[in-house]
Formats: structure tokens, C-alpha cells, sequence
């Protein structure tokens, strides 16, 4: 009986090395599947069918458009969680950017929108978050960004991750932290698909965003 039960084990676990192996599709393993069908319950699965249809509308050719010159001290800072000496210094740089002048955009992209567009910008990996981590991008205020390099329109845009389970915003995914709290969203044509890059302009810190999604 025991020599069964090591012949057994070994077997499950030889299944399971190849399973990791085995690519159900372009972005799925059998492993991840078998995965799936124990730990998924009614709300995981419905997400997951969601995120499907969001990838599959949004799996056409994606152009990249470059901006010169990112800085990294262009994404919006919370100025009540740094250090005194820090937050003097970001107050400043507030001062001088004089929000006051930016223009809210009249028609953003929702949240759908955006995680669409940030999952072609991560190469996918954010596909993995939403799913395994049941986090979801929101997307806050957006502001007219005139640095369209060359596209039909562009707008600056902070995000967050909404963990569904928690119902409340969390900081970063578990593992590497490969997103920022802010992007630019563009079209290249009028109607066109959004897409991401990398932020080019200053904006503001979005509390309400915070405020809206936290418990």
C-alpha cells in the first residue's frame, strides 16, 4: 500500500511539472487551470469571463508612442504621508506647477478603458494581478495633456488598484511593483482604442479617487 502511495505521489507530481509546461493558450497553462477549477469560486469565475471579453475587444495592434524626457517626479505624491523635510519641498513644486491652469477632460476613459490599455502597456502582466490578486485598475480625474505627439488626443490620469476582495484600494500587487499611480492615456484617431504611456505631465495627487475607493 505505501509503495502505491509513493508510486501515486511521484505520478502527481510528474503530472503537475509537465502541466506547468503545457500552454492551454498564448497566455494560460494547464497548471494554471487546474489551478483555476479548485480555488475559483462564482465571482472569481464571472471576473475572469469579464476579463476575457475586455482583452479580446481590446486585442488589436497596439502603436507605441515615445515621450522624451519622463521624470519620475511628475507622479502625484499623497504630501500628508512623507516626511516634513520632504513635504515642504513637494508643496513647492506644487506652487510652481499652478494646477489651477489644467483642463479636467470631457471625456476620459473609463475604468474599463484604462486597464485595457494598461494591460498592452505591462506586456499582459497586469492580466495575472487582475485575475490571481481580483484587483482592478480605477481610474480618477483626468486632465487635457496638450503633448499628443502626433496622436488625435491625449489626458493625464491617476489610477489605483481596487481589491475586489477587500473592497478597498491597495498600494501595490503582492510580488513586483511594475505600476505607477499615474499614466498618460492617448487615441491615436478620433473613436480609436485607448492606450497608455508613460506620465508626461504634472497633475495632482487625487484624493477623492482615495477617498472613493477606500473602506
Amino acid at each position: 500500500m505505501k509503495r502505491v502511495l509513493v508510486i501515486l505521489f511521484i505520478l502527481l507530481v510528474s503530472f503537475l511539472m509537465a502541466a506547468f509546461f503545457i500552454k492551454v493558450n498564448k497566455r494560460e497553462t494547464l497548471l494554471y487551470k487546474i489551478q483555476q477549477w479548485v480555488t475559483y469560486d462564482t465571482a472569481d469565475w464571472e471576473n475572469y469571463e469579464n476579463n476575457k471579453q475586455l482583452l479580446a475587444a481590446g486585442a488589436t495592434e497596439v502603436t507605441t508612442t515615445e515621450v522624451v524626457g519622463v521624470e519620475d517626479d511628475l507622479y502625484p505624491v499623497d504630501t500628508n504621508r512623507i516626511s516634513p523635510e520632504f513635504r515642504a519641498l513637494e508643496i513647492e513644486k506644487i506652487r510652481k506647477t499652478d494646477f489651477g491652469r489644467l483642463v479636467i477632460a470631457k471625456l476620459p476613459p473609463d475604468h474599463e478603458d484604462a486597464q485595457i490599455a494598461l494591460i498592452h502597456l505591462t506586456d499582459r502582466k497586469l492580466t495575472d494581478v487582475i485575475i490571481n490578486q481580483k484587483i482592478n485598475i480605477k481610474v480618477g480625474t483626468c486632465f487635457e495633456n496638450p503633448k499628443t505627439a502626433g496622436n488625435y488626443r491625449c489626458v493625464s490620469c491617476m489610477i489605483l488598484l481596487y481589491n475586489r476582495e477587500k473592497k478597498s484600494w491597495v498600494e501595490a500587487p503582492n510580488g513586483e511593483n511594475f505600476l505607477k499611480n499615474a499614466y498618460d492615456f492617448y487615441q491615436a484617431s478620433e473613436g480609436d482604442i485607448w492606450q497608455a504611456r508613460e506620465l508626461s505631465m504634472r497633475i495632482p495627487y487625487d484624493y477623492a479617487l482615495i477617498a472613493k475607493y477606500s473602506k
